[in-house]
């Protein structure tokens, strides 16, 4: 007769897909940032001058890493919970680099214009 428990992996896994939570928040912000950085070089956002590259860029990146913030903590509770003996603990991870690349091809591939 074995007296060993289950792993607890419910802790780590649901944390990780809470934390999936916080791209409402970071979408949010890094709109804030990128639009807001990119108005306080003086270019209009969305008007008829194109802003050069470097400032596109400065306003761009900072966005990209506000938007990214979720990917730590599904990266962490995530690994916590497989370490724990959890299947799939790391989806939420995926899910969120999904998101992220998305969201960065997006910002940085310029469409036909």
């Amino acid at each position: 007769m074995s007296t060993s428990a289950p792993p607890k992996s419910g802790t780590g896994v649901s944390a990780a897909w809470l934390a999936l939570l916080l791209f409402v928040p970071c979408f949010l912000l890094a709109f804030l940032v990128g639009e807001g950085l990119i108005s306080l070089l003086g270019y209009d956002v969305g008007g008829s001058v194109v802003p050069p590259f470097w400032a596109g860029a400065l306003a761009t990146v900072p966005a990209l890493v506000v938007f990214a913030v979720p990917l730590w903590p599904t990266w962490h509770f995530g690994r916590k919970a497989r370490g724990r003996g959890a299947r799939g603990a790391m989806i939420p991870f995926w899910i969120a680099a999904a998101l992220v690349a998305v969201f960065t091809i997006q910002n940085t591939v310029p469409l036909g214009q």
